[in-house]
């Protein structure tokens, strides 16, 4: 994946060269809203080689639902497809915190320490409270291995050590395995696995088809994921090595990736966890827990510094993008690069997910996401 600008560089410039290319004619359905510049999103489909999409518009009274197909590799997406949204995961994961934390279950201030089963506690989670695992200020980096960790079962203390960069509250360093911890909590204050507490708290509530647990979902409906650079013919990702453990029994030492970017869910069941964020629909929050969600707790800095972040909410102020504050949140994992983005003024709504597509960056932020919002919040959507 492209981290810095002389990668991001090298990449765009093989990119037409090693990179697989869509049909001129990769749209195979639109449901809804007929396109107005739809010429413009099939460009955007085939610079970014996006292998098989959903992408879903709404600006709160009409909306279009428009699926692209692509070839080599065949990938043909529906309404009824699992994707797995990789850090989209975490706007989830905050919207379930919050909720838990109107019933009283959870206090965002308390040290995670009073509720982890932890003795000793590690000192890189001395001070460490829910609200600096949320907006990514715990000064916690992640380990190089944290996904091989996972896989073998290693506990939280054995993964935390020597990862504290800063003291919690100090500064902005995002961190998937602070988000993965926010998980073991939940497991150790309900007792329950997560993917139950997710089902009965979060995902049923509001009507969506969703699961951490994609072992559990027809392997036919899920989305497989493909890098293209370097593309690697039939290298299709459909179920990652976590993914396959179900879910079965709470282990709050041991289940601190789930929560980080885990979820598989449908385009338009994301479409209904965006609307208690933009609607506050069935009132799932309450209006304070809404505010902290999209209040600003940190900022990326210097290398993007139209971007800042709130609880579980990406903040995007970029004029070329819109003259509204966008929120939401990108996905990107073993090639795919989802977004899930809205404008705050207006509730126009862009969700875009993939089977793979371009992994370029513009500092911090996805470049055909950013393609992809000028186009719905700049031109298609203002259409309407």
């Amino acid at each position: 994946m492209p981290t810095t600008r002389f990668k991001n560089t090298v990449y765009r410039a093989m990119l037409p060269f090693c990179a697989p290319t869509c049909s001129n004619s990769p749209v195979s359905s639109v449901s809804g809203r007929p396109l107005v510049a739809r010429d413009r999103f099939v460009r955007l489909i085939r610079k970014h080689h996006v292998l098989g999409s959903a992408t879903l518009l709404s600006n709160g009274h009409d909306q279009s639902l428009i699926f692209t197909d692509s070839e080599k590799p065949t990938h043909h997406p529906g309404p009824d497809t699992y994707f797995r949204v990789a850090s989209i995961t975490k706007i989830a994961t905050a919207v379930l915190i919050m909720h838990l934390s109107d019933r009283g279950l959870l206090s965002l201030d308390a040290p995670i320490s009073s509720c982890l089963p932890l003795d000793p506690l590690p000192d890189e989670l001395s001070g460490v409270t829910l609200r600096h695992l949320l907006s990514h200020t715990s000064g916690l980096m992640d380990p190089p291995t944290l996904e091989k960790d996972l896989e073998s079962g290693r506990t939280i203390p054995e993964v935390v050590s020597g990862t504290r960069r800063s003291l919690p509250g100090d500064s902005f360093r995002y961190s998937n395995l602070g988000y993965g911890i926010i998980g073991c909590v939940i497991e150790a204050v309900t007792g329950r696995p997560l993917d139950l507490v997710f089902n009965d708290e979060l995902f049923s509530p509001l009507g969506m088809d969703a699961t951490l647990s994609g072992c559990t979902l027809p392997v036919e409906r899920i989305m497989p994921v493909t890098r293209i650079l370097p593309y690697h013919e039939g290298n299709d990702l459909i179920l990652t090595p976590l993914g396959k453990v179900p879910l079965v029994a709470a282990d709050p030492l041991r289940h601190f990736g789930h929560t980080a970017g885990s979820m598989y869910t449908t385009v338009q069941s994301l479409q209904k966890l965006l609307n208690v964020l933009i609607l506050n629909e069935n009132g799932f929050l309450s209006p304070s827990s809404l505010e902290e969600m999209k209040k600003q707790h940190a900022s990326y800095g210097s290398l993007s510094p139209t971007l800042s972040y709130g609880l579980g909410l990406l903040q995007i102020r970029d004029p070329r993008i819109s003259s509204s504050r966008v929120l939401g949140h990108q996905g990107f994992a073993y090639g795919c690069g989802d977004g899930a983005f809205w404008e705050e003024e207006t509730g126009r709504l862009l969700i875009f997910l993939n089977g793979g597509c371009s992994e370029a960056r513009s500092g911090r932020l996805g470049s055909a996401n950013r393609d992809f919002m000028i186009w719905a919040f700049r031109k298609e959507l203002p259409s309407w």
